[in-house]
């Protein structure tokens, strides 16, 4: 009998129609699309916001090591009422986290225990798997040097306000980046050097202001250019004429940017855009979506295989549904956030990765754990529930009977509710994609912060009063807050930033970081595809941009004639 589908916008929860009891383990056939785009697409959005809402990545506070003593970076604000210990001696054998283990109690839900074990048992300080040198100021990324307050990020230098590249150096504030240098303000990009202002681009090298455009050397201003050099808004210049051009604009000074931002943004506007970005892909639908199969409203992913409702997944997923961010060889999980390489049949859990396998309702757990249930912290341990020990038949046979509980309470195959998160809704992902009011997020009895960490500094400027050129910038900037044009949040210039604006003879930002990454994700589309009609040949396609919105829509074969 199929389930009727509901979904309870205010937790998240509800039921899935198709999907019955799923079990870590079971091969999802993916449906029909003609179903998947009727009216699946709101379920999935409060699936993912719950995910998110259980997950702080770019938040980072000072507080002290509950061990140690000593000043540590952390997720965690000090006013959380969590121990935290420092990454180094949280992943060592200094400490035993079984030694936090309770029995379960039939006589409550499993998330109101679940809520009291994560106030009693250490937390990770940050979400760092790896090595990084020189790189406090960041959180879950792997293979850093000499990077601030970058997130989702591996094999990154010197780069700063950036989140979710492979492979960058000399980057500043960028979204999705791979195999890029010194480049900035940069959203979607691959393969770019010297490259500012642009977005969904590759094989790009010294332009400004680019979007969609591939193999395109020195130019700016343009929009779905195929391998041209020297074009100033898609037009072709001599090379004397665009270095003129370039010679005469004044990038040191903020408002002669902002009158070309705007310029820019108009030409955008007049020119076509792909119904959804993608390749090689074979009988799937989604956005950003690459060198997939038989994968069904899937976003920001590569190489996924029969998944379903996923997204920033990389190097390979198998058999998954409802996951969120990592990926890298990850099978036959469901509705998990932050797991991934090499993990299998994760059910319901968070931060789970490195070999593990068969574990459910468990967070912060690595380094070939399985057989888990409601566990915190653990590395290299098997069939425990709620950090207890058990033999394997006594795991089973527990395991089955808390299954059996949480059904009757509604809380089996749920994600963890934002009600229990370690971290407020203002601190989550899930207030970045789905943003919510102070008023919004507690009337729906989820938590709220207004701790703000102290900036130390004697001095504050208004936005507005800031020099118009980095010419005129000294280093006195440094020991001042800047208070964000949009937000009023103060925030600070480091010295490394202030040594890339001059360099590349751009004007200091602003806007805090978080709301110029706000700005980031405002020009990639969100996790949405919708139907519609291309605007040249009629076609009946799958797009990520709205059917009302103001875009010029190309299906794959009229958005190639256009750009070839």
């Amino acid at each position: 009998m199929r389930m009727p589908r509901k979904c309870n916008v205010r937790s998240g929860a509800g039921t899935y129609g198709r999907y019955g009891k799923n079990e870590p383990g079971r091969r999802l056939a993916p449906p029909a699309v003609e179903l998947l785009l009727l009216g699946r697409r709101h379920l999935q959005q409060c699936r993912l916001q719950r995910r998110m809402a259980f997950y702080n990545r770019r938040r980072l506070y000072r507080r002290k090591c509950d061990h140690s003593g000593k000043d540590i970076v952390s997720i965690f604000s000090p006013d959380k009422p969590f121990k935290v210990y420092e990454k180094d001696f949280w992943y060592s054998d200094g400490w035993n986290a079984l030694e936090y283990g309770r029995d379960f109690d039939f006589t409550r839900p499993f998330f109101e225990q679940f809520r009291d074990f994560m106030t009693d048992i250490p937390f990770l300080s940050l979400a760092i798997i790896g090595k990084n040198e020189n790189s406090d100021f960041t959180n879950d990324n792997t293979r850093l040097k000499n990077c601030y307050l970058v997130f989702d990020c591996a094999n990154g230098q010197d780069s700063m306000y950036s989140e979710t590249f492979d492979s960058a150096k000399d980057c500043v504030d960028c979204l999705s980046l791979r195999q890029c240098e010194l480049c900035y303000e940069g959203t979607g990009l691959q393969n770019c050097y010297n490259v500012k202002f642009s977005r969904f681009c590759k094989n790009c090298s010294d332009s400004w202001f680019l979007r969609d455009c591939i193999g395109c050397k020195s130019c700016f201003g343009c929009a779905n250019l195929f391998q041209k050099e020297h074009h100033i808004f898609n037009q072709p210049k001599s090379k004397e004429e665009y270095q003129s051009f370039m010679r005469e604009l004044n990038s040191a000074s903020h408002a002669t940017l902002q009158t070309i931002k705007q310029e820019v943004e108009e030409f955008f506007e007049s020119q076509p855009v792909k119904a959804v970005r993608g390749i090689q892909n074979t009988d799937s639908v989604g956005d950003w979506l690459n060198f997939s199969k038989k994968s069904f409203f899937c976003f920001n992913c590569s190489g996924l295989e029969d998944c379903r409702y996923c997204s920033d997944l990389i190097m390979g997923a198998k058999d998954c549904l409802d996951m969120h961010c990592w990926g890298d060889g990850l099978e036959k999980s469901y509705n998990c956030i932050i797991v991934g390489e090499k993990a299998q049949r994760i059910f319901c859990s968070c931060f789970i990765g490195v070999g593990c396998s068969d574990i459910a309702y468990s967070i912060f757990c690595t380094r070939n754990c399985k057989y888990l249930l409601g566990c915190i912290g653990l590395q290299k341990k098997e069939y425990c529930i709620l950090n207890k020990q058990y033999s394997a038949q006594e795991y089973n046979l527990l395991r089955d009977k808390i299954a059996a509980h949480m059904q009757e309470t509604g809380e089996w195959g749920q994600f963890f509710p934002p009600s229990i998160s370690p971290f407020a809704y203002n601190e989550s992902l899930a207030s970045l994609h789905f943003p919510l009011s102070k008023q919004e997020a507690q009337k729906r009895g989820w938590q709220w912060s207004d701790y703000e960490p102290p900036l130390n500094v004697s001095k504050s400027v208004a936005a507005a009063d800031l020099p118009d050129s980095i010419d005129e910038a000294d280093d006195s900037i440094l020991q001042q807050a800047i208070i964000c044009e949009a937000t009023s949040r103060p925030f600070r210039i480091v010295s490394q930033e202030l040594n890339f604006y001059k360099k590349h003879r751009l004007p200091l930002p602003r806007r805090h970081p978080d709301q110029r990454h706000l700005d980031r994700l405002s020009r990639r589309n969100t996790f949405r595809v919708w139907q519609t009609l291309c605007s040249r040949c009629k076609a009946l396609i799958v797009s990520s941009y709205e059917p009302d919105g103001p875009e010029t829509v190309l299906c794959e074969e009229c958005f190639r004639a256009a750009m070839f």
